[in-house]
C-alpha cells in the first residue's frame, strides 16, 4: 500500500467520506457499518477473520468488493489464474488487503468449497500469507455453512434494497476517487490514534490467536468503531458487539490500570490498597475495583458475582475448590476476601 506524499486534510477526508462512503451505508445498510469497522481495524492490524460476501448474480457482490478494495488500498482486482487456494496464497502479501471477487462461483466443483478453504487456511496457520494480509474478503454464489457464518464476517446480499440512484452514486468515478482518499486518510491517521485502556484490551483480544474466532471478530469490530469514532466518521448502525464476557474482561483491565495509575497499590500499607500480588497472581479486593468496572461499562447494577463468573470462565480468575471465587488473604494485617486474578489483566 502506498501513502500519499501529502497528508489528507481532515475537512477533505470528511467530504470524501460523504461522497464515497455514505452511498455505501445507504446501499448496504445491514452490512456497511461492520465492514467499515473491519476496514478501519485493518489499517491498525490484520483483521482476524475473512469477510464472505454471498448472493445471487446482480445483487451487488462485486460492487461491495470493489468498495472494500478502494477503502483498503488494493489498487486493482486480482485476476486469479485458477480458483485454487494455491493461487490465492500467491496473490496474498503480508500487510496488504486481499479482495477476491467471484472466488466461489456457483459452478465451482472445488472440494471443500472455496469459502471453507479460505477460512481454514487463515485459521489453521498463522504463517500463511492469508493470515498476514491486512484484510481478506471474497465474494461468491456458493453457500456458507452455518458454523462458518458464526466465525467470519458474513454479508449475504440476495437483493438490492436501495434505490437504483444510490448504486449509481456508488459507481461514479468521483465516489471511487473519494474512497481512495479516505483510505489515504485512514492510513496516515489510524496508526497514531491513542486507544483508551478498554479499547487497548479489546485490541489484545482481537489479536489473541487462542480465542474463538467470533470473539476476535467482535473485538476487532469494537476497536474499528472506536477508531472511526475518534476521527468523527459516521458508520450507521453496527450489528455485532463484543460478547458480554469480553466487555467485562476489557472493563476489568481498564479499571485495574486506572486505579493503579491514580494512587491504588498492590503492595499494601497505603491509603488506597487494591490488594496485593506475588510472582503468580494478583489478589484484588472486589469492593475496591467493582465501582470502576461499573463505570467503564456504564452498568451501575453490575454485580461482583457476574464479574467474577466472567473472569473465571475465561481463566483470569482462579477460584479455590473449597473457598469459591473469593479467597481469604491478609491485606494490611486484616484477613480479607479477594479475587485471585491473572497478572495478564494489568500487562
Amino acid at each position: 500500500m502506498t501513502v500519499d506524499a501529502e497528508p489528507v486534510p481532515t475537512a477533505q477526508a470528511r467530504t470524501a467520506w460523504l461522497t464515497g462512503v455514505s452511498p455505501l451505508i445507504e446501499a448496504f445498510p445491514r452490512h456497511a457499518s461492520d465492514i467499515l469497522c473491519a476496514v478501519a481495524f485493518a489499517h491498525r492490524a490484520s483483521f482476524p477473520v475473512p469477510i464472505f460476501i454471498t448472493g445471487r448474480k446482480g445483487a451487488g457482490k462485486s460492487t461491495l468488493a470493489q468498495v472494500i478494495a478502494e477503502l483498503t488500498g488494493q489498487s486493482e482486482q486480482f485476476e486469479l489464474p485458477q480458483r485454487t487456494l494455491s493461487s490465492i496464497r500467491k496473490a496474498a502479501r503480508p500487510g496488504h488487503p486481499l479482495i477476491l471477487d467471484d472466488a466461489a462461483p456457483a459452478e465451482s466443483h472445488a472440494r471443500p468449497p472455496m469459502f471453507t478453504q479460505i477460512q481454514g487456511e487463515i485459521y489453521s496457520s498463522q504463517n500463511s500469507p492469508l493470515a498476514a494480509a491486512s484484510i481478506v474478503a471474497a465474494t461468491g454464489e456458493q453457500k456458507v455453512d452455518e458454523l462458518s457464518r458464526a466465525r467470519v464476517l458474513f454479508a449475504p446480499i440476495n437483493r438490492r434494497t436501495a434505490p437504483l440512484e444510490v448504486f449509481q452514486k456508488l459507481h461514479e468515478d468521483t465516489a471511487a476517487a473519494s474512497r481512495r482518499t479516505v483510505h489515504s486518510y485512514l492510513q496516515t491517521q489510524i496508526p497514531h490514534i491513542s486507544l483508551d485502556r478498554a479499547e487497548t484490551a479489546a485490541l489484545r483480544t482481537a489479536r489473541s490467536v487462542d480465542l474463538a474466532h467470533e470473539r476476535r471478530r467482535d473485538a476487532a469490530l469494537h476497536v474499528g468503531q472506536a477508531l472511526l469514532r475518534n476521527l468523527g466518521l459516521s458508520i450507521g448502525t453496527q450489528r455485532h458487539s463484543m460478547a458480554a464476557d469480553d466487555q467485562i474482561i476489557t472493563a476489568t483491565h481498564a479499571a485495574l490500570l486506572y486505579a493503579l495509575d491514580n494512587g491504588a497499590t498492590l503492595t499494601g500499607n497505603t491509603d488506597w490498597t487494591l490488594g496485593k500480588r506475588d510472582d503468580d497472581y494478583l489478589y484484588v479486593i472486589p469492593s475496591e475495583i467493582i465501582r470502576f468496572i461499573r463505570a467503564e461499562l456504564n452498568a451501575p447494577s453490575l454485580t461482583t458475582t457476574a464479574v467474577a463468573a466472567a473472569l473465571e470462565r475465561n481463566h483470569m480468575l482462579h477460584p479455590s475448590r473449597t473457598q469459591g471465587r473469593s479467597i481469604p488473604r491478609s491485606i494490611n494485617g486484616t484477613l480479607t476476601r479477594v479475587w485471585r486474578l491473572s497478572p495478564s489483566l494489568i500487562a
